[in-house]
């Protein structure tokens, strides 16, 4: 009941905002959390081209997202960095449309002071306590997989690295701070999550046991009118050579799209 009195009131909100042009809602824009930055930007570019719509951005772990629309939250948009949630989430006709959006590769970070002097792959067994993501989020699998990838080359470093694991996180920004507050020596990140960052130094991992993260972009069941137009447009604009600039400037690419 109070969920309902609160939708109605968000609707009556948007139709109250200034007179003339039909009035959307605010949109809701749930992303995955290494996206948060890039996606703040598209909503100050489109606002300023849109006044009268509110973007609303919601970032987390993308499995955390998920479960919300399962849940029933009202997403018009879903960009996860994992194309396996999304897939989902068509499957249970929650989603009507999905495309590839983005990809990302890992890096390693260590303290910017680097007081173990890590600077190679093979140097982060110096690391006594190394965080990674939970095996269920993107950043986790993806890390996993990486491990596996060391293991057939080096199962000796493997190991190694593996023993170091003092924590798993459940998104990608909760990792990266164990290093930025000094509670961790090393972690796995991706590498838009590493650039213009002050408390962190990076430390690239060799193409052999690189894995590439692809990131997609799903829209809504059941929209239309005004409302569809609207979430039409903000899309496009993420999809925009002005969109690519934003991603490439926050270290991700538009590789094979």
């Amino acid at each position: 009941m109070l969920r309902g009195v609160l939708v109605a009131l968000a609707l009556l909100s948007g139709c109250e905002r200034g007179a003339g042009a039909p009035q959307t809602a605010p949109l809701q824009i749930f992303v995955a959390s290494s996206l948060t930055e890039v996606f703040e930007t598209f909503e100050a570019m489109y606002e300023a081209e849109h006044p009268d719509v509110d973007v609303v951005i919601s970032a987390a772990g993308s499995q955390a997202l998920r479960l919300q629309i399962e849940e029933g939250a009202p997403a018009d948009v879903f960009v996860s960095a994992s194309m396996a949630h999304l897939q989902a989430l068509v499957e249970a006709g929650l989603l009507g449309e999905e495309r590839t959006f983005a990809s990302n590769t890992l890096v390693a970070i260590v303290e910017r002071e680097n007081p173990l002097k890590i600077a190679r792959f093979e140097e982060l067994v110096r690391a006594q306590r190394l965080v990674v993501g939970a095996p269920e989020v993107p950043v986790g699998a993806y890390t996993e997989a990486m491990f596996e990838r060391v293991g057939t080359a080096n199962p000796e470093l493997a190991a190694e690295l593996r023993r170091r694991v003092v924590s798993r996180e459940r998104n990608v920004r909760q990792v990266r701070a164990k290093v930025e507050l000094g509670e961790a020596d090393a972690a796995f990140v991706y590498r838009s999550d590493a650039v213009n960052v002050d408390g962190v130094a990076r430390v690239d991992i060799p193409e052999a046991f690189q894995v590439r993260a692809s990131y997609g972009l799903g829209v809504s069941r059941g929209l239309a009118g005004h409302r569809r137009e609207a979430v039409e447009d903000f899309v496009a604009l993420t999809m925009s050579a002005r969109g690519d600039e934003v991603l490439r400037e926050h270290g991700f690419e538009r590789e094979g799209l």
